[in-house]
């Protein structure tokens, strides 16, 4: 039988709401990292690149030899792992070493707001926190979700989807800028354009220069003059004034 190596970084690691901590650690065969519990149970073989425990707070644990992976912690289901395998693919397994999600991935990050974001061949989708793909590797990028909408970005141009993950915009503007108020401003051949924050659209993009909203209001330009947009997007007076004109 093989020896293992023990690699002595034992952290202990709260499942959920139960406070019973169990401790591991992280075992190496040859170049292969596993993981053993300190009943002497091990609970993942040695078949990984790296396995590299961090606490339940997503923390980073920075070695110069490994791979920063992370737990990632998930109040009501515990304590979950990020693996690579030795062909530099990434992963997820509980603590029992069970998959939960295929290690095929280029890339996966942090749960934020609900999703992580996972890359296949430089196209981004999403997981939930139950490791669903909720939405398929399609996209060049995907932001993390402020408020309810995400901004994703396909073919150099911009859209946005909701958190039930509908596309609210396809990706057809040239940039989409979230700003104050919660609001968003648009862009595309060089017009500007303004949508509410649910991705509805406020104003189409017939303005030479949009402002962000200021109390309720928005600075816009057109042909040289300056005109104002209530909160639904409607003006206030036709674009008049001169261009030093002030905001709201």
């Amino acid at each position: 039988m093989k020896a293992f190596t023990f690699l002595f970084l034992v952290i202990s690691i709260f499942s959920g709401c139960n406070q019973k901590a169990i401790k591991y650690t992280v075992i190496q065969e040859g170049d292969k990292d596993g993981m053993i519990q300190e009943s002497g149970y091990i609970t993942i073989k040695p078949i990984y690149k790296h396995i590299l425990k961090c606490d339940g707070n997503n923390a980073k644990f920075d070695h110069p030899n490994l791979v920063n992976l992370h737990w990632i912690h998930n109040e009501k289901s515990g304590a979950y792992s990020i693996v690579q395998n030795i062909d530099g693919k990434f992963g997820i397994i509980d603590l029992d070493g069970n998959l939960l999600l295929k290690v095929v991935y280029d890339s996966i990050t942090y749960f934020f707001d609900g999703f992580a974001r996972i890359e296949v061949g430089g196209k981004f989708g999403l997981i939930d926190t139950n490791f669903n793909i909720v939405l398929k590797p399609t996209y060049d990028y995907i932001q993390e979700f402020v408020g309810d909408i995400a901004l994703v970005h396909h073919n150099n141009r911009y859209g946005c989807i909701n958190k039930n993950i509908e596309l609210k915009i396809k990706p057809t503007y040239d940039r989409i800028y979230f700003q104050q108020e919660n609001f968003l401003r648009t862009l595309i051949d060089k017009k500007w354009g303004y949508l509410d924050n649910q991705c509805n659209v406020l104003s189409k993009p017939i303005y030479d220069y949009g402002y962000d909203f200021s109390n309720g209001f928005a600075k816009v330009i057109l042909d040289e003059k300056v005109g104002y947009l209530n909160p639904q997007g409607k003006l206030i007076s036709k674009p008049i004034f001169t261009r030093n004109s002030g905001h709201f």
